[in-house]
């Protein structure tokens, strides 16, 4: 079977995700649409109350597409899957949401504990330790929640199979400490960072800047984010 590295990967990310063609531009209205309930949420708190199903119902569409994405690649595909059965892809985005939940349960623990530390003792050094501690904690359960995330994909969205703790680790020794630095790395600067970072900015633009950012980098980014963790379980993440 043919390999890729990591540079080939990332080529191949950006051919697919420039490939889209309606499919990706309704992704874009989906993440407009979601960019738009958001501003008016903080404009006006009240129709956020009234929002709050809409918006989370685009959420998980959004989610249950990305989700499609990583599973149609898995399993050799190169075109983009259509959206459709929006019961399902809703479906999909919770269960997405479930898995994000339970691993980040101990960044979240090491992090409460950290901010207790600094209000009540103020202990620099304990402080720097339980701060060095949430960093690699956040980092290697982002690392297992993908992995994880890519071994229930493979196993066709079941949801117990994103708990098997034990084969997922084994699967992550099998990738070699170079891949799993050089891949998840790279797929957690685009979803933690920038793909953040540029989703904040859009919403402080000017409208038609922002339209045009939720129609074009935006999706490009969560595609090729998408794309790029479907790759890593191909080539590198491989089942039995």
């Amino acid at each position: 079977m043919k390999t890729m590295n990591t540079k080939e990967m990332i080529i191949d990310s950006v051919k697919y995700s420039l490939n889209g063609k309606k499919d990706f531009i309704f992704f874009g209205f989906l993440l407009w649409s979601i960019s738009f309930i958001i501003y008016i949420t903080n404009e006006y708190s009240i129709l956020g109350i009234l929002l709050f199903i809409p918006i989370s119902i685009f959420l998980f569409i959004e989610g249950g597409y990305i989700a499609t994405i990583i599973e149609s690649t898995l399993f050799g595909s190169d075109t983009h899957p259509e959206f459709k059965n929006i019961k399902d892809l809703i479906w999909r985005g919770i269960k997405e949401l479930l898995i994000l939940l339970v691993y980040s349960t101990i960044p979240i623990i090491v992090l409460i504990i950290a901010i207790f530390e600094i209000i009540i003792f103020s202990d620099d050094i304990s402080t720097l330790i339980l701060l060095i501690m949430f960093i690699f904690s956040l980092f290697f359960s982002l690392v297992i929640m993908q992995s994880a995330i890519i071994h229930y994909e493979y196993k066709h969205s079941k949801l117990r199979t994103a708990f098997e703790i034990k084969t997922i680790l084994k699967k992550l020794k099998n990738m070699g400490f170079s891949n799993l630095i050089s891949s998840f790395s790279l797929v957690l600067l685009f979803t933690l960072i920038i793909q953040p970072t540029l989703s904040d900015i859009s919403e402080n633009m000017h409208p038609l800047i922002s339209i045009i950012m939720n129609f074009t980098i935006l999706p490009f980014l969560a595609v090729f984010s998408a794309r790029f963790t479907g790759l890593i379980g191909r080539y590198h993440f491989k089942e039995d």
